[in-house]
């Protein structure tokens, strides 16, 4: 097991404290934790295979940059293990493990860009109107409302899993929901979504399931997040998309609310990000659109 002692040596630290840390004071999901708890106990072998003191520090970081490229290691996975191993530093520091705060300066490899995959808007309403019309019981009017909440709010699969009743309001359209770093946001949402999730709440009383959160099971327990792949995954089968994941269709919102004109910025409050940099991921454009526009400016186009 890893762990750091304070300089004074009154404080032991380990990664799977950081892990809890990370879960219910930060808000971050399962997954996204767990891959940070993998990514330095990988680190820990790392530094006790060469015979490093156990105490982050950018030369050991360097070194195993150095080591992750050899081993084929993408640049976006490298990227993502310096990042734990550094809230892993601020995180000792936090805590008082360590006296001083510790820096890591590195120089990483660049990640190559991709365009974001989403589902087109045709596709989209073919997949909320197929579901839809398929409801039959509580299952699957459950399915049919988390898509159409994922699509219509770009909302995190955290933040559906943590949604209560009382976190939306169907007179006023919207739902407030908690985010990373325990980050509060209002999110509003369409009269359309509205009326579904006024549905979904009609046939959950139906069923005398009785349970604070929203999205819940038959039995009134929470979702999994490995649920709740499982079934975006599953519905988004009949799509053009190789890769279907929820973390798509929070792509959709955003693409189809930046083809419809939307400023960038206000997308940006609304998926909760906290630099506008992790929003511009989000600003490209399907070949189709790129024809258009260059149908409609260039002077040669015809």
């Amino acid at each position: 097991m890893v762990y750091w002692r304070c300089l004074m040596g009154a404080n032991i630290l380990t990664v799977h404290d950081f892990h809890a840390y990370l879960h219910r004071e930060r808000n971050y999901s399962l997954l996204t934790c767990n891959a940070y708890l993998t990514d330095l106990i990988q680190y820990e072998v790392f530094l006790k295979s060469n015979q490093e003191q156990l105490l982050p520090d950018s030369k050991s970081v360097r070194q195993w940059i150095r080591f992750l490229s050899l081993q084929k290691i993408s640049s976006k996975t490298i990227h993502r293990k310096v990042s734990s191993v550094r809230s892993f530093s601020k995180y000792l520091f936090l805590k008082g493990a360590v006296a001083n705060a510790i820096s890591i300066e590195v120089q990483l490899p660049k990640i190559k860009k991709r365009i974001p995959s989403f589902v087109k808007v045709s596709e989209m309403h073919g997949l909320l109107d197929e579901l839809e019309s398929a409801v039959k019981d509580y299952d699957t009017a459950l399915a049919f409302s988390i898509i159409s909440t994922f699509y219509h709010t770009g909302i995190r699969r955290s933040e559906l899993i943590g949604l209560k009743h009382a976190s939306i309001s169907l007179v006023n359209g919207e739902m407030k929901v908690l985010g990373k770093g325990r980050k509060e946001r209002i999110i509003p949402f369409s009269a359309e979504l509205g009326r579904q999730l006024d549905t979904f709440y009609k046939i959950k009383a139906d069923f005398n399931i009785d349970s604070e959160i929203f999205f819940c099971k038959f039995d009134g327990d929470k979702l999994s997040e490995k649920w709740l792949y499982n079934l975006v995954k599953k519905s988004l089968e009949k799509t053009h998309l190789g890769k279907r994941s929820p973390h798509i269709l929070r792509h959709t919102f955003a693409t189809h609310l930046l083809q419809n004109g939307a400023d960038i910025n206000a997308i940006k409050e609304l998926l909760g990000h906290s630099s506008l940099g992790a929003t511009q991921i989000y600003t490209h454009n399907d070949i189709s659109q790129l024809k258009k526009v260059y149908k409609d400016t260039h002077p040669f186009s015809d």
